[in-house]
């Protein structure tokens, strides 16, 4: 029995190590946290700008492939680009988003086709939930005990040494190629063209084929999808307009017809419009910089251009000059 009773004091002991070590000192500021930076420049300008506005919400391809400050211009109403990285779980942008929504804003979502089929389990042990667990514990309470636990035990061995490299990194003064001097005031990523893309051309060239598979889509209803589905039916009650688009991918073959019309039956299914453009957000590999979601900044803009005329009549409420 007293065997017994060490062992438990000493799995107690262990496990409280383990949460101090990974709840309150050790972080990884370069990869993770960078993700809060990110979120917060973005929200800064959401709150400084007046309503109507418009809010682009995906992975990184958001980021990278849509330009809010053409789309601003075009539209004359403030647009943020929420968009960071596909590892960051969307319920965690809706929750910060809900509360800056306004009758009269517009959402478009050009999700990445994989994020649809995402597993609760994965959605729950995402970027933001190493982040959160880290630095806003309080914000995982939304997930449940469920959401708590899978983020208070999602760390390992190889976390630990990751975040040693990233904290003495860091501390020398060390960044990413990406961070918030590479973006712009409405959340866009700038400066990926010319030579910064050349360097990736060859990888370009070689990257697997991004096309989405129609009868994979919209598996695990219970994960990524019924996020979305959520945020579309709240968008409704509060007279917010939630409209679905493609994520940017090559033109090596074109996106199904089965798949845009699977997506727009989700949308619709959720009083949401789904968005296609003509060229079904298709561009040449050339057009892209580092990932098949991508695009180069020449190419962003140019997107943003077409999807600024199709998304024109489709606003809500009056139009109101950006300050």
């Amino acid at each position: 029995m007293r065997y017994f009773l060490s062992l438990l004091a000493a799995c107690g002991v262990s496990v409280l190590i383990y949460l101090l070590l990974f709840g309150a000192l050790v972080s990884r500021p370069l990869v993770v946290d960078q993700a809060s930076s990110l979120m917060d420049k973005k929200l800064a300008y959401a709150d400084s700008t007046p309503h109507p506005k418009l809010f682009i919400v995906a992975g990184s391809n958001a980021r990278f492939s849509h330009s809010c400050a053409v789309l601003e211009a075009a539209l004359h109403r403030p647009c943020v680009n929420m968009g960071i990285a596909a590892d960051v779980a969307l319920d965690w942008t809706f929750d910060l988003l809900r509360s800056r929504l306004a009758p009269g804003d517009l959402v478009y979502m050009p999700i990445e086709y994989d994020l649809y089929s995402r597993t609760r389990v994965r959605m729950m042990t995402g970027m933001d939930a190493a982040y959160r667990f880290r630095h806003d514990k309080r914000s995982l309470l939304s997930r449940g005990a469920e959401g708590m636990t899978r983020a208070a035990f999602m760390f390992s061995l190889p976390t630990l040494v990751q975040s040693g490299g990233e904290m003495a990194l860091a501390a020398v003064g060390i960044e990413r190629r990406f961070n918030l001097d590479t973006m712009d005031p409405q959340g866009d990523e700038i400066g990926h063209d010319g030579a910064s893309a050349a360097a990736y051309r060859d990888m370009i060239a070689r990257a697997p084929e991004v096309l989405p598979d129609t009868k994979d889509i919209l598996a695990n209803p219970d994960g990524a999808q019924q996020t979305i589905a959520d945020f579309l039916e709240w968008s409704r009650a509060h007279h917010v307009t939630a409209i679905g688009g493609l994520p940017t991918i090559f033109d090596d073959r074109p996106v199904p017809a089965a798949t845009i019309a699977a997506l727009k039956g989700f949308y619709a299914r959720h009083g949401a419009a789904f968005l296609v453009l003509a060229n079904r957000s298709q561009y040449p590999r050339a057009d892209f910089y580092d990932t098949g979601y991508h695009l180069r900044q020449s190419t962003q803009r140019r997107h943003s251009a077409l999807l600024a005329k199709a998304l024109a009549g489709l606003l809500p409420g009056p139009l109101s000059p950006t300050r």
